[in-house]
C-alpha cells in the first residue's frame, strides 16, 4: 500500500506539471519522453534507496543493537491490529486492476481475431493487412489493417496509410501498451487515466505531423479527418486509428503555431520539479527512518538463550529466521533468574524467544509457567498501547515484537519490529514518542 501510494502521488505530480506547462507546445516528440519518463519515474521511484536530507540536528530515534536491558511488558503485539480496513481497500484495488488487465487482455485477443480473419496484401507498396466490409483504418505493432471500403476511398487513402506507417515506424503501440498497463494498476488514480488521454492524444500528433511532412496538403488533410468522422466507421481497440473522439483537438494542434525554443525552458522545469519534490520527499523520511539492526547480529553482553522453552547456545539463535519468530522476551529480572536457576553474576541477561512453529509447545507452556512476564501497571500499559499506535501509524508494513520498559531508565520504552527482513529498534518516552538515546 505505501509503494502504491508513493507511486500514485508522483503520477499526479507529473500530470498537473504536463497539463499546466507542457500539454499545448508541439514538441511532441519531447512530449512523448516526458509521458514515458512520468510512467517510468513513478514504478521504480518507491523503491529507490535514498540519502537522509534533513539537518544533521533532526531528531533521530535510537537505533542499535538489541540489548538484555529492558523487562518485557508485551509481547507480540499485532502490528496490523486495527487496520483492517486498510485489506479491504488493498483487495477492493485488486479486485479493480485484475478486472481492467483481464480487459486488456481481452482486447489483444480481440485483435488477434481480427488479424486471422483479414489476408495479406500490398498498397502503394506497404503491405498491409486486408479486412471484408467497413472499417476505418488502423494500425498496431507493425502491421496496418486497411477495409475494403477504405480502398475505395482513393482521396483519402493516402493520408489513412501515411498517418498508420507513422504509427508504426515510431513504434507507438509500446507507449499504448505501457500506458494501459500503468492504468490498470494505478487505475484509482485520476492523474492515471489523465495521462492515458495525454499519451494517445500526443501520438496521434505525431502520426498527423509525420504525415504532412511527407507533402500532403494541410487542409485536404483535415477535410480527411472530418471525411473519416463523418464514415463513423470503428476499429478494435487499443488499435492506432483516426480518433473521433479527440478530433477537435487534432485540428487544433494542426493549425498550432510551431513553439519557440524559450518554450523548451518549461521542460527544465516540469519533469526535474517533479523528480526534487518526490526524492526530496524520500530524503526527508530516511532522516526519521530507523537504521536497521542486523538480525542475527551477536549479543555484547554475556546472555544465556532460551529458544521455545529450551536453553539453547548464541550459535543456534543466531540462525533463527526473522521471519519464523512469534515472540521476544529480553528480560532481567532477579526473581525469573532464580527461577531459571542462574545466579545474578552467571549472566547479563536472558533472551527467551520463541517461534510461531512451536508456540503452543509443551516446553513453551512449562518456560512459560516458570518464568511468568512481570505485571504491568496501568501507566505502563497506557505507554505501551501509545508507542504500539506510533509504531502502527508510521511503519504498517512492519511486524511488532515487543514493547519493553528500559531497565534504569525512567519512563523509557523499547520497541522493537522487523521491517524488510530487518529487526529495528526505536526508544521512546513514556507518551509514546521517539526520543534520542
Amino acid at each position: 500500500m505505501l509503494y502504491l501510494l508513493k507511486a500514485n502521488v508522483v503520477l499526479a505530480l507529473f500530470a498537473a506539471a504536463y497539463y499546466g506547462l507542457l500539454r499545448r507546445l508541439t514538441f511532441f516528440g519531447l512530449n512523448r519522453a516526458y509521458l514515458l519518463l512520468a510512467l517510468l519515474f513513478a514504478a521504480a521511484y518507491p523503491a529507490l534507496p535514498m540519502p537522509a536530507l534533513l539537518p544533521a540536528g533532526a531528531v533521530q530515534p535510537l537505533a542499535g543493537p538489541i540489548s538484555p536491558d529492558a523487562i518485557v511488558v508485551a509481547s507480540s503485539l499485532p502490528a496490523s491490529a486495527g487496520i483492517g480496513w486498510l485489506n479491504i481497500v488493498f483487495y477492493a484495488y485488486l479486485a479493480g486492476a485484475g478486472f481492467l488487465l483481464l480487459r486488456l487482455l481481452g482486447q489483444l485477443l480481440s485483435l488477434a481475431l481480427v488479424a486471422a480473419r483479414s489476408r495479406p496484401g500490398r498498397v502503394v507498396g506497404q503491405p498491409v493487412r486486408i479486412l471484408a466490409g467497413a472499417a476505418g483504418p488502423f494500425s498496431f505493432g507493425s502491421t496496418i489493417y486497411l477495409s475494403e471500403a477504405a480502398l475505395a476511398d482513393t482521396a483519402g487513402l493516402p493520408a489513412a496509410l501515411h498517418h498508420e506507417q507513422a504509427h508504426v515506424r515510431q513504434w507507438h503501440t509500446a507507449d499504448v501498451l505501457l500506458t494501459q498497463l500503468f492504468t490498470a494498476l494505478a487505475w484509482p488514480n485520476p492523474a492515471a487515466w489523465l495521462l492515458r488521454r495525454a499519451v494517445l492524444d500526443n501520438l496521434e500528433y505525431l502520426a498527423d505531423r509525420a504525415a504532412l511532412q511527407t507533402g500532403l496538403d494541410r487542409r485536404a488533410y483535415q477535410y480527411c479527418l472530418l471525411r473519416q468522422q463523418a464514415g463513423g466507421v470503428p476499429a478494435p481497440a487499443l488499435a492506432f486509428h483516426f480518433s473521433f473522439l479527440t478530433l477537435k483537438n487534432r485540428i487544433t494542434m494542426l493549425n498550432q503555431p510551431a513553439s519557440t525554443t524559450r518554450q523548451l525552458g518549461r521542460y527544465l522545469l516540469a519533469a526535474p520539479l517533479v523528480m526534487a519534490l518526490a526524492l526530496g520527499y524520500t530524503g526527508a523520511r530516511a532522516q526519521v527512518a530507523p537504521t536497521p539492526v542486523p538480525a542475527q547480529k551477536p549479543m555484547t553482553k554475556n546472555v544465556t538463550y532460551y529458544l521455545d522453552g529450551k536453553l539453547t547456545t548464541q550459535a543456534e539463535f543466531n540462525k533463527i529466521n526473522p521471519d519464523d519468530i512469534q515472540s521476544m522476551d529480553v528480560i532481567k529480572n532477579a526473581a525469573q533468574r532464580k527461577a531459571l536457576g542462574l545466579s545474578n553474576s552467571s549472566s547479563d541477561g536472558i533472551v527467551s524467544v520463541i517461534t510461531k512453529a512451536n508456540v503452543n509447545s509443551p516446553d513453551v507452556a512449562a518456560f512459560n509457567k516458570r518464568v511468568p512476564l512481570i505485571p504491568a501497571t496501568t501507566a505502563q500499559n497506557a505507554s505501551v498501547a501509545a508507542v504500539t499506535a506510533y509504531v502502527i501509524k508510521n511503519y504498517p508494513n512492519a511486524r511488532l515484537e515487543t514493547v519493553s520498559i528500559v531497565n534504569g531508565e525512567a519512563d523509557r520504552y523499547k520497541a522493537i519490529f522487523i521491517e524488510n527482513s530487518q529487526r529495528m529498534q526505536l526508544l521512546f518516552d513514556g507518551k509514546g514518542q521517539p526520543v534520542k538515546q
